[in-house]
């Protein structure tokens, strides 16, 4: 179901936000930068990876459905001219499909017209697979949600409201440059398990829906009107 994020009130766009936040990869990101400074062993943080990418997992599924309608807005209003050049560096190295990435998500196979990930998670050095964590959990999508977070406790008004809307776009291009990053990773965290029928019917209903253009974005002169901005 499409939502217009642009007439939303602040506690409407609170509540839609509600799923997008509360994802566990934001709690799993705690646990890891307490394994981190505890400088525990490559098992505990293994351990806490698989928690970490499925939770990246469910951040990305509630993020499809609005992706098109987001990225129109960032595109096309000036506004957000930082946040696109953000989005124009992630695009330009970009190496798979939109479904490809859902594949890659639900599955961890690409599909056959997208490029192989080039590094193996699980054959990393110790060092570097200790720096790769390192990075996930100083993602600075983890500080942009703590923005929003805050935000969101303000009290209401028309000022704030745009504010919390702008925070969340901030996040979403964070959540756009992990995306891309984790590109150029081989990881699956279910490896050797038998793909669960449910998770296998996500992903056939999430490709499909990409496939025909069943998520489409609102106009974008309605978009930039309702804004107030040029475009």
């Amino acid at each position: 179901m499409q939502h217009n994020i642009v007439d939303m009130t602040h506690a409407q766009f609170s509540t839609w936000l509600a799923p997008i936040l509360n994802q566990f990869l934001f709690e799993s990101r705690e646990r890891l930068i307490a394994l981190l400074a505890e400088n525990s062993d490559r098992d505990a943080l293994e351990t806490e990876l698989r928690e970490f990418y499925e939770g990246y997992c469910g951040l990305a599924f509630e993020l499809e459905a609005p992706e098109a309608q987001l990225l129109a807005i960032l595109r096309e209003c000036d506004t957000f001219a930082p946040l696109q050049a953000r989005v124009a560096a992630v695009e330009a190295v970009r190496k798979t499909s939109p479904a490809g990435r859902i594949a890659k998500r639900m599955s961890d196979l690409p599909l056959i017209t997208d490029p192989d990930p080039e590094i193996e998670v699980t054959e990393l050095p110790n060092e570097a697979f200790r720096r790769l964590m390192e990075t996930l959990a100083n993602w600075e999508l983890f500080a942009a949600r703590e923005r929003i977070v805050k935000l969101q406790k303000a009290l209401p008004s028309v000022q704030e409201t745009e504010q919390l809307k702008s925070a969340f776009f901030e996040f979403f291009v964070c959540y756009l440059e992990l995306e891309q990053f984790l590109e150029d990773y081989h990881y699956d965290p279910d490896e050797g398990l038998e793909l669960r029928p449910e998770v296998a019917e996500r992903l056939e209903r999430s490709v499909a829906e990409h496939e025909s253009g069943k998520v489409k974005s609102i106009p974008i002169e309605e978009v930039a009107e309702k804004l107030g901005l040029k475009w």
